[in-house]
């Protein structure tokens, strides 16, 4: 009987370590299917950013200069209306291009921000802060872990549309940005504007949230009226078995 009774223990607890390891497996599986989705859209996203910078801003810089020369040979070609009058389209040109070329000069800022990849996410943050006016505060409590690229930039450009949202709904009101990590990395941005805030489909918030499923992230919204509003983003760090959470963790 007592035999029994120990081969019964055995199989469940040979039966409960199976399911476990199951389990384990499909996590695993699940985590790395995540992590390579979210790598590829990092991937993408880094090309484009090459494409811009080497491509399309190079093209910009050199009919900048083709322009210059060109007003320089206008200046020369003599007296009379036409030659003015060409002087003056090839300077409003040249304003357009100058322009054209500063904006592209933000877009390849805003897909990756340089200070993104020295300084971190406190400090890129930080930077999008600093741009509103000293009314916007981010805070990290404790030290960051060391995150895989496409959290980072997850969370980075989450926080900046929040930032936007912030300005363009509450301009001017205090806005808090909290900087956490555990078992998934926290982005709280909270303004103490009217609320009422809502997630409407097509618009900022929902897509925020669209884009942070394909890294099982979340966005969470509490916005009565009067105030404040608090805007949350939960994103899992994608991280394999093993490997640490938080600084100073053991594996």
């Amino acid at each position: 009987m007592l035999g029994w009774a120990r081969r019964s223990r055995v199989l469940r607890n040979g039966v409960q370590e199976s399911r476990e390891a199951a389990s384990a497996a499909r996590i695993a599986e699940l985590t790395r299917s995540r992590r390579s989705v979210a790598e590829a859209y990092e991937r993408e996203r880094r090309r484009i950013e090459r494409d811009l910078h080497d491509g399309a801003q190079q093209y910009f810089v050199a009919a900048a200069m083709a322009l210059g020369e060109a007003e320089m040979l206008a200046e020369e070609a003599g007296t009379g209306s036409a030659p003015g009058e060409l002087a003056r389209e090839l300077a409003r040109a040249r304003k357009l291009l100058g322009e054209g070329l500063t904006a592209l000069r933000a877009t390849v800022h805003g897909i990756h921000p340089q200070v993104l990849v020295d300084e971190g996410l406190a400090a890129a943050v930080g930077a999008v802060a600093a741009s509103y006016g000293s009314h916007v505060q981010v805070r990290a409590p404790h030290p960051l872990p060391e995150l895989p690229a496409a959290v980072l930039a997850a969370a980075y450009f989450f926080a900046s549309e929040a930032l936007t949202n912030c300005a363009r709904h509450a301009p001017g009101a205090p806005v808090t940005v909290l900087l956490t990590a555990d078992s998934e990395l926290t982005v709280s941005v909270v303004d103490r504007g009217p609320g009422g805030a809502e997630v409407r489909p097509g618009g900022g918030l929902a897509e925020m949230s669209g884009r942070l499923e394909a890294f099982d992230g979340t966005v969470t919204v509490h916005s009565p009226a009067g105030g404040p509003t608090q805007v949350v983003a939960r994103i899992p760090l994608l991280l394999h078995r093993g490997e640490p959470g938080l600084i100073g963790e053991e594996s």
